[in-house]
């Protein structure tokens, strides 16, 4: 038995809803992982320590919390 979504309106069902949004937010997570691949490549070239690594990578994260919150004051 399958679940048929039922429309209202001429616009967008939940399940279409529900797909963009999964795939937007893939996207999302993917370029941020390549912007910390980036980041760890940058500090290895550097010859960064363990630890300046760790802080460095912690800085990151807290600047890219920091902009997610600055958003969504907007």
């Amino acid at each position: 038995m399958s679940v048929k979504s039922i429309k209202l309106e001429s616009g967008i069902s939940d399940p279409d809803f529900m797909e963009i949004n999964t795939n937007a937010r893939k996207s999302e997570r993917a370029h941020l992982l390549g912007l910390l691949r980036i980041f760890m490549s940058q500090l290895k070239k550097e010859s960064a320590t363990q630890e300046e690594i760790h802080l460095s990578v912690e800085r990151w994260i807290s600047n890219r919390e920091l902009i997610i919150s600055e958003d969504k004051s907007l």
